[in-house]
């Protein structure tokens, strides 16, 4: 044993402050105290005192006797996960094998002390926590490799660094080096506005004319729709939960992060729309309440809702019952579309599949592009254009016919090149 604790609760406390330590959110850690609750109902049925490896292993044991761990059940899989935590938590002080710690990413020297003023000059320009960790992950790279030349001070950047950091980076993937540059580039402008450096550095990275090809979005048909729907088992109350999850993303365009942020008071009932400000854009949305939205939704709020203090409208099926976070909305569509037995080929099968949709049912009905861009609260009408693409019936129509071939062009010279 790591530490001798002189009770379960002695255990419980050091173990959960261990996890917040590592950066687990107060609604992990509850669900990790949850189910190390059990295993003191467990040792207090059984006259254990002390919590060791041994008290976790037989509560296990005693819960789900010899079934191997491909036969448990997700649910089942976590909280044995969560009791092994705890026993290893018990002997080692860690819980390394389960739960791993990222190394967090460090800057040295004095470029490193300018890096991260200009990465907390761009939080303050409110870019989305994605982009910064892109900042902070090729600077940081960048940072190594100055490190490495034995240069700490950005008044010792010279052109030969520049060009010779640019001809090794990222050979073989465009796209990131596109993005690794544009990076160095912007952050090398910013320390000669600040007069940091007495040249223009930026100036110096090259141009690797990248052309970022634009992916087709990938749509379902309405029949394909309805086969999704129709596949949804409504008489469970996970199952009235992802219906009207389904039908927000399908039918409202709405993005997962807004489905898992939408609250009560964004539904406004008496008028029959949604009212919201979007995560992405922090603009306010005004959408419709469609009946064949809202009826759904009210037979889940009724029906199936746990019992909860979150004020979001969509919660997790498994006890504390928090909030759903974006990604886990964007699977159970995916496992939805995945089960319906609809032919789903190379196309994504996400809730933003189910966005692109809507788009193509607003585009079929000749809905005009200003509209669809106000529905899908796009910032710019430029971001909707790319559905254009998708309206196959419209761009056939903009084909021109091709002109025939005159007769003189076969029999030239004698039709020597075409007998």
């Amino acid at each position: 044993m790591h530490t001798a604790y002189s009770s379960f609760e002695d255990v419980i406390t050091a173990a959960s402050k261990y996890l917040k330590d590592i950066g687990k959110s107060r609604q992990t850690i509850s669900i990790y105290r949850w189910i190390w609750n059990k295993v003191k109902i467990y040792m207090d049925d059984n006259h254990i005192n002390t919590c060791t490896s041994e008290s976790v292993s037989g509560y296990l044991t005693f819960i789900y006797g010899d079934k191997s761990i491909s036969k448990l059940s997700r649910h089942q899989k976590h909280c044995v996960r969560c009791a092994l935590c705890l026993a290893q938590f018990v002997e080692t002080g860690k819980m390394i094998e389960v739960i791993r710690r990222r190394e967090p990413i460090t800057f040295t020297g004095e470029v490193g002390e300018q890096i991260k003023i200009f990465i907390e000059y761009k939080k303050s320009l409110r870019l989305q926590k994605s982009t910064l960790r892109a900042y902070c992950w090729y600077l940081h790279q960048f940072n190594i490799y100055l490190q490495q030349c034995d240069t700490d001070c950005p008044k010792h950047l010279s052109p030969l660094h520049i060009i010779q950091y640019a001809a090794q980076l990222l050979p073989n993937e465009a796209g990131a080096r596109h993005v690794a540059l544009s990076i160095i580039k912007k952050f090398l402008r910013y320390i000669y506005d600040k007069e940091i450096t007495a040249k223009d550095l930026s100036l110096l990275v090259p141009k690797d004319h990248y052309i970022k090809q634009p992916k087709l979005p990938s749509t379902y048909t309405r029949e394909e729709v309805t086969v999704i729907l129709n596949s949804i088992d409504r008489s469970t109350p996970t199952g009235k939960r992802d219906y009207a999850i389904i039908l927000f993303a399908v039918r409202l365009g709405m993005r997962a992060s807004d489905i898992s942020k939408i609250v009560f008071s964004d539904i406004l009932w008496s008028q029959n729309k949604i009212v919201f400000n979007q995560y992405k854009t922090q603009e306010v949305v005004d959408l419709p309440l469609p009946a064949d939205v809202g009826e759904p939704l009210i037979d889940y709020i009724k029906y199936s809702r746990p019992v909860s203090e979150y004020k979001n409208v969509f919660l997790e099926r498994l006890y504390p019952h928090g909030s759903i976070n974006p990604k886990r909305i964007s699977k159970i569509a995916s496992r939805i579309i995945e089960r319906s037995g609809v032919d789903i080929g190379k196309r994504k099968h996400g809730s933003h599949a189910l966005r692109h949709t809507m788009a193509s049912f607003l585009l079929q009905q000749k809905t005009s592009l200003p509209v669809i861009s106000e529905l899908l609260g796009h910032s710019s009408i430029q971001s909707s254009m790319c559905y254009l693409r998708i309206d196959t019936e419209l761009l056939r129509q903009c084909a021109l016919n091709v002109p025939g071939v005159p007769e003189a062009f076969y029999t030239q010279k004698g039709g020597a090149f075409y007998a």
